[in-house]
């Protein structure tokens, strides 16, 4: 009879890569079990996810008292020759209670408008070993160039309140409806603002 040799790859780490058209082996566990993922865990797997925050687990990042187009409270900056895919963003009031009501947009934009300044934030890989090197820059309250607006993912307006006391909705939670591919140079800004003081947030953003 005739008979198929199937054979994998057994491996946990660093994946093999083809390009179009060229052929490649299967990927196994290493008991030689066919390997299948979602996209999203096959990346984290390698350790391309990676996620920022505050490098100190209380600290918070303080929000805008008016909106400006050229003050995010967030940047995610994407360098020519490196695509990103935003994956999550998570706030939650606290500390000093902003002084009105909180407007938080979301937006992608197809450049990448840093001018100056802001705060290089703490970035980690979803592998704690970081096999790989993160492109990205996540900076917190950066200053960008005028007039570069990209496309508005989302918007939310919440009442100024750090207790969830009586059903007060603090928290912000976006995910992307439809995977959203930033090739570099590009950018994700989050804005932040309330009038008189600003919102202070607990937070974290993956890509």
């Amino acid at each position: 009879k005739n008979m198929v040799d199937i054979r994998a790859i057994g491996g946990n780490n660093s994946v093999l890569r083809a390009g179009n058209n060229d052929y490649i082996s299967l990927r196994a566990t290493r008991d030689g079990a066919l390997f299948t993922a979602g996209w999203l865990e096959a990346l984290a797997l390698e350790g391309r996810i990676f996620i920022a925050s505050d490098a100190d687990a209380n600290d918070l990042v303080l929000g805008q008292t008016s909106f400006a187009d050229t003050t995010p409270t967030f940047m995610l900056r994407v360098p020519s020759g490196t695509t990103a895919i935003p994956l999550f963003v998570d706030l939650a009031q606290s500390g000093t209670v902003a002084g009105a009501a909180i407007d938080v947009i979301v937006e992608a934009d197809n450049a990448d408008p840093w001018a100056s300044g802001g705060t290089a934030e703490t970035v980690l890989s979803s592998r704690t070993d970081q096999p790989i090197t993160n492109a990205c820059t996540l900076l917190s309250n950066p200053t960008v160039t005028t007039a570069n607006y990209g496309v508005r993912l989302a918007g939310w307006t919440l009442g100024p309140d750090v207790s969830p006391a009586e059903g007060a909705i603090t928290k912000v939670i976006w995910r992307p409806h439809v995977p959203q591919f930033l090739v570099g140079p590009a950018s994700f800004k989050v804005y932040t603002y309330a009038g008189t003081t600003g919102p202070s947030w607990l937070w974290s953003i993956g890509w």
